[in-house]
This record gives structure tokens, C-alpha cells and sequence, in this order.
């Protein structure tokens, strides 16, 4: 008798079990892996390549190892999706993605279904070169249609829907799971070189009737795009604007920032999955329609080539988002290997992104680098990684804050006036610098902080 009770009980465990995982959605994010094929350049390293790396945020000459690692890592977990939010290759060169694809499909061939969308490096790139001894040539990119033939099978073959105007999609990868894949990246007739992301208004009429569809059907509904739908920190819009803002005011069709995240929540999407800005970040917005979170994944080629694992509860709409990294997944204990510092030394060029905006004047950009770029680089290295508490936020603020001082005052060529008029400006470049660094050091937008302080994130999609 004791037996026949032992083995009930372990039958109901059993079964347990098998619902328990039967509702749970296991998927990982792969973002910005830059992936440069190593048949476009020398090693070792040629004079053209070096002089083409020296002011490149990315460790292009070891992308294609780190994305290995990270195909590795998915075949080793197998979770049951992987999404990938664009910048697949360095930039678009046809022979990176035709590399990128290949893996892929290992992947997909392992179980593990596979979407992406295009980043703004990956279609019809004017930067698509080979780099051999000391030259430097143009090599084929890619199109729209031919990205989409090159990566048919990770999304635009399964579409129940795709959307005329940009070629966005929503597939239906697994039971009662919709995916909205979006392509926010300019449109040729817009001569621009797929820098910054927009959406157009019949884009968000398709993505807003296909959403509803889908929840009709009874399914949650997510969306990733490469362009983030919201600022991750404080004067982002003034240093560096990277979220999909109206730039361009004489371009007719395109709708604010705002009226897109209401659209995402009036379709019912909780949750978009983005990448572009290389940094790990949670942020969310309150719509009419209610919360809207933007997780934006760093990048696979930058520090600290992280990614992330995401588990949707399907029965309770409960999504739990935690981190990783090429490094290991505490800060603390990362290797100071030659990789990881080439990594956080090549972020100190993002200076040059806040530097023209900071004195108002024409300044000489290796004066910048000088008096900026090493403590800067403290701070980009936090952003980058998500995990400011664990980077001395009060410290790294207070050293760039001096740092600033003396460059403010080398370039004002030591007028006291003219420095204190700069620092007293209410809405001055000053001000706007301290902010800037205190939200990314104590990891706020608004007065509103964001993660838990392990990096991880629960978000209810239901």
C-alpha cells in the first residue's frame, strides 16, 4: 500500500511538472552582435583595418568569435525562442550576413525558432568595406528584399501578417505567443543612411489590427524593434538621441513619440525588445493604455557582450528578464582579459557623441579625449553594463563632474565669467551634463528608478 502511494504521489509530481513547463516559455535576447566575417580583413591586422578600428566603438576583429560563443551558449541552453533586435553584421556587408545566417540556422536546426529584424547598419550601408593590407574597399551590402530573403526563415516565412509599407511582421512562434517584428529604420526616400528610427502612421495602423487580432485569438503579444521607443536616461535627447523622435519635422506621416507608445499599449503590447544604444537598460512609460516597458539589450560586440534570458509564465501573463555576459554574470568577478578591456576602452570614443553639445563652441576633439574620455568612460562602461550600483556611482560622478569643470574651463580659456555664466545656465549644458551622468550612475529616467539591483526585471503582460 505504501508503495502504491509512493508511486501516486510521484505520478502527480510527474505530472506537475510537465504542466508547469508546458506553461512556461523559456527565450533568450541576442542584440547588436555587429558581426564582422572575417574573410574582410587581415589578420594579422592590415594599416587600413587598424586605421578603420581606431575610433569604432565595437571589437569588430572579434565579433564573429563572440557571436560562436553566444550560438555555443543557445545550443548548450536550448531555450524555445531567441530574438534578435538587429545590427546583425558591422555593416551590412552581404558576405557578414550570409555568416550570420548560416548559424542561425544550426540554431533552428537544434529546435530553438529563431526571429530578427534589421538594424540601421544592416541594409544598403554606404560603410560596407574589406579591409586588406592598406587598403580599404567597397564591398555588396544588402537591400531590404534581399535581407529578407537572407533571414526568410526567421520570421518573414512564418508571418501571419506583414505590413506593405516596412516589411514589419507578426508571427505566431508558439502556443498562445504572438511576436510583432518591426523595421524602424528610415526608408530610402527619406536619403537618409538608417541612423536614427522612426515609424510611420500606417505601420502603427497594421501593427494596432494585427495586435488585436492575435489577442482575440487569446494570445500575449510582444514586439521588438531595433530602435528604442523611449529614453533610458536623463538628456538623452539632448547628447545623444537614439529613441524614435521626430527629427525630422518636415517629413509628413510621422507620428511623435508619444502617439507610438500609446499605440503600443492601445494594441494591447506591454513589452518591446530593442537595441541600437549598446546598453542594458529597463525603462517604461504610463500611456493611457497603461505601462509600456522598453528593454534594450547591449551589444554582443561592445562591453560587456551581454545578453539576456526571459521566462513567460503563459497562464499568468509573469515574464522574469535576467542578464548575462560573454564575462560572467557578476561584475565583480569579470577577467581582465584582453578582450573585456579592448571592449571598455573602446567605448571612451562615445565621448564625441556629448562633447559638441557640452560648451556650445568649437572644441578640438583630442583636447576632449584628454580631460574626458577616461572618466566618462567610467560611467559609459555602466551604462553599458547595467549594473551601476556595482561602478561606484558616487564616485565615478563626482570625478566626471571635475573632469568636466576642467574642460569647460580649458576651453573658455579660463574666462571666470564665461565659466560661471556656462554653470549658472538653468538649462545649460552644464546642468544638463550632471544630469545626464547622475541618471546614468544611479540609473534613473525622470526621479524614477527602473532595475532591481540584481539586473533583473519582472514585467506582467496580462
Amino acid at each position: 500500500m505504501l508503495r502504491r502511494r509512493t508511486n501516486a504521489v510521484a505520478l502527480l509530481l510527474l505530472l506537475f511538472s510537465v504542466v508547469m513547463r508546458a506553461q512556461q516559455v523559456t527565450m533568450m535576447v541576442l542584440s547588436d552582435p555587429h558581426v564582422m566575417d572575417t574573410s574582410l580583413f587581415d589578420v594579422p591586422y592590415g594599416e587600413a583595418f587598424m586605421q578603420a578600428m581606431q575610433r569604432d566603438l565595437k571589437v569588430n576583429e572579434s565579433s564573429a568569435q563572440l557571436f560562436d560563443k553566444f550560438v555555443g551558449i543557445v545550443l548548450k541552453e536550448r531555450p524555445q525562442l531567441l530574438l534578435v533586435p538587429g545590427d546583425l553584421t558591422k555593416d551590412g556587408e552581404k558576405a557578414s550576413h550570409m555568416y550570420v545566417a548560416k548559424r542561425l540556422a544550426e540554431i533552428e536546426a537544434a529546435g530553438v525558432q529563431v526571429l530578427v529584424v534589421p538594424g540601421n547598419h544592416d541594409m544598403e550601408n554606404p560603410l560596407a568595406y574589406g579591409y586588406h593590407g592598406n587598403k580599404a574597399e567597397r564591398v555588396p551590402s544588402v537591400s531590404e528584399k534581399e535581407f529578407r530573403e537572407i533571414y526568410k526563415n526567421f520570421g518573414y516565412a512564418e508571418a501571419v501578417s506583414v505590413d506593405s509599407l516596412s516589411g514589419s511582421y507578426i508571427c505566431y512562434p508558439l502556443p498562445g505567443l504572438a511576436v510583432v517584428g518591426l523595421n524602424t529604420n528610415i526608408p530610402n526616400r527619406m536619403k537618409s543612411r538608417y541612423v536614427h528610427g522612426r515609424l510611420w502612421q500606417q505601420t502603427l495602423n497594421w501593427m494596432e489590427r494585427v495586435s488585436g487580432e492575435a489577442r482575440s485569438a487569446g494570445r500575449i503579444v510582444i514586439a521588438m524593434s531595433h530602435h528604442q521607443v523611449m529614453q533610458h536616461h536623463n538628456q538623452e535627447d539632448y547628447f545623444a538621441p537614439t529613441a524614435m523622435t521626430n527629427m525630422e519635422q518636415k517629413v509628413k506621416g510621422l507620428p511623435s513619440l508619444r502617439d507610438v507608445q500609446e499605440t503600443f499599449t492601445r494594441s494591447g503590447i506591454r513589452l518591446v525588445l530593442t537595441g541600437h544604444y549598446h546598453i542594458q537598460s529597463v525603462s517604461d512609460v504610463e500611456t493611457l493604455h497603461g505601462k509600456l516597458t522598453d528593454v534594450s539589450t547591449g551589444a554582443l560586440s561592445g562591453f560587456p557582450s551581454p545578453y539576456r534570458r526571459m521566462t513567460l509564465n503563459m497562464q499568468t501573463g509573469r515574464l522574469r528578464i535576467t542578464s548575462a555576459t560573454m564575462f560572467g554574470n557578476k561584475p565583480s568577478q569579470w577577467p581582465t582579459t584582453d578582450l573585456a578591456n579592448r571592449e571598455m576602452d573602446r567605448l571612451r570614443y562615445m565621448v564625441q557623441l556629448y562633447v559638441p553639445r557640452l560648451t556650445g563652441v568649437k572644441t578640438d576633439m583630442s583636447d576632449a579625449y584628454q580631460y574626458l574620455a577616461t572618466s566618462y568612460n567610467k560611467a559609459l562602461c555602466a551604462l553599458a553594463a547595467g549594473d551601476e550600483t556595482g561602478h561606484k556611482p558616487k564616485a565615478v560622478y563626482e570625478e566626471c563632474m571635475t573632469a568636466t569643470d576642467k574642460y569647460i574651463k580649458h576651453v573658455l580659456m579660463y574666462n571666470a565669467v564665461k565659466v560661471n555664466a556656462l554653470k549658472q545656465q538653468k538649462d545649460g549644458a552644464y546642468r544638463r551634463a550632471s544630469d545626464l551622468i547622475s541618471s546614468i550612475m544611479y540609473n534613473y529616467v525622470g526621479d524614477k528608478k527602473h532595475v532591481n539591483a540584481d539586473n533583473s526585471v519582472t514585467i506582467q503582460l496580462k
